[in-house]
């Protein structure tokens, strides 16, 4: 595969939904699927601090460290180059859409609060006692939470909450030179 194809244009971005973009690190290529981690990201700019919170340098993988909870963040691409496609250690740019991500966002907080308010209102209307509308509005939240838990699968199931391979990082990137890109 070309160069090009690996390394698109900043016009043939703009072709695509706009998402939201982040960096991360190519950690293992195994045949056709690529292990990414999220780059961890500081507003300190490194600060003296750095030693503990790992933005400095990358800490031992311990149990509650930074490091150990980025390699519960990894996360799998398809490598539709093949093996020659990443090597480990590249930093590459991942993005969600932004309408997938809005998505996400109504079903796990939108859902459950319509199902918690309309479950309440009705309650209230049908029996107009306090404790009686608050255990309506807790089982309207269960359904909420439950019909939630539902879309959310078929979202899933589509592909659309999975971070899609966007180009190769600069050296120089970072996620916040991203929106100054674009």
């Amino acid at each position: 595969m070309s160069r090009d194809a690996l390394n698109p244009s900043p016009a043939s971005r703009h072709l695509s939904p706009p998402s939201v973009e982040g960096i991360a690190r190519v950690v293992r290529v195994s045949g056709d699927q690529v292990w990414l981690e999220p780059e961890q990201t500081t507003s300190c700019g490194h600060c003296a601090s750095s030693a503990s919170c790992a933005a400095g340098a990358r800490a031992a993988a311990g149990i509650g460290t930074v490091t150990s909870r980025l390699q519960a963040r990894r996360f799998v691409l398809d490598n539709p180059q093949g093996s020659s496609g990443f090597h480990e250690g590249e930093r590459v740019v991942v993005g969600v859409s932004e309408r997938s991500l809005f998505s996400a966002a109504l079903t796990a907080y939108g859902l459950p609060l319509v199902f918690a308010l309309a479950a309440g209102s009705v309650t209230q209307a049908v029996y107009g006692a306090d404790l009686t509308t608050m255990l309506g509005m807790a089982g309207g939240l269960f359904l909420g939470l439950l019909a939630a838990r539902l879309k959310a699968r078929r979202l899933a199931a589509r592909g659309e909450l999975s971070p899609r391979f966007l180009r190769r990082a600069s050296p120089d990137e970072t996620c916040g030179t991203l929106e100054e890109r674009s």
